[in-house]
């Protein structure tokens, strides 16, 4: 979100992953002491064992997921190192799909997201293509919120 231009205080690092790395990923966590505090099918959550250092979610994606998603991404500068990120409607869909996850505690910050980047990025919440990846991703009722916007 940050690298897209929307500024919030969260202090952890959100990493995607594809599903056939997650052993490989979870080893590399642990051999970086980081500890496991919540884990799921989807999710990996980690905490710092060191000072100075952030917290670090995993989230975990189907290859086909993976692939389109590395396929077309956007690149930011970090720190004199060019990032890839997801473009803004993946990143739209990772977040519905999140939001209506039954294990999400606060999906409220996931629309706030889904806002933000409608806002900061310029997407017509009219276009065709933007639509029907809302109704795949969230259905009706996620289609409806964002016309509100």
């Amino acid at each position: 979100m940050i690298l897209l231009g929307f500024a919030r205080n969260t202090i952890d690092l959100d990493l995607l992953v594809p599903t056939a790395r997650r052993s490989a990923w979870l080893d590399l966590m642990r051999d970086l002491r980081f500890r496991l505090y919540h884990g799921s099918d989807a999710f990996a959550q980690f905490e710092p064992e060191g000072p100075g250092m952030v917290s670090v979610d995993l989230m975990f994606v189907e290859d086909r997921t993976w692939e389109r998603l590395s396929a077309e991404p956007l690149e930011r500068d970090v720190a004199g190192h060019p990032v890839p990120i997801p473009r803004a409607e993946h990143l739209i869909a990772l977040k519905l799909h999140s939001a209506s996850s039954p294990d999400r505690q606060k999906p409220e910050t996931d629309w706030e997201d889904i806002r933000q980047i409608i806002r900061i990025c310029g997407i017509d919440s009219a276009d065709p293509g933007f639509r029907e990846m809302v109704l795949r991703y969230g259905g009706e009722k996620a289609l409806r919120r964002i016309e509100s916007f």
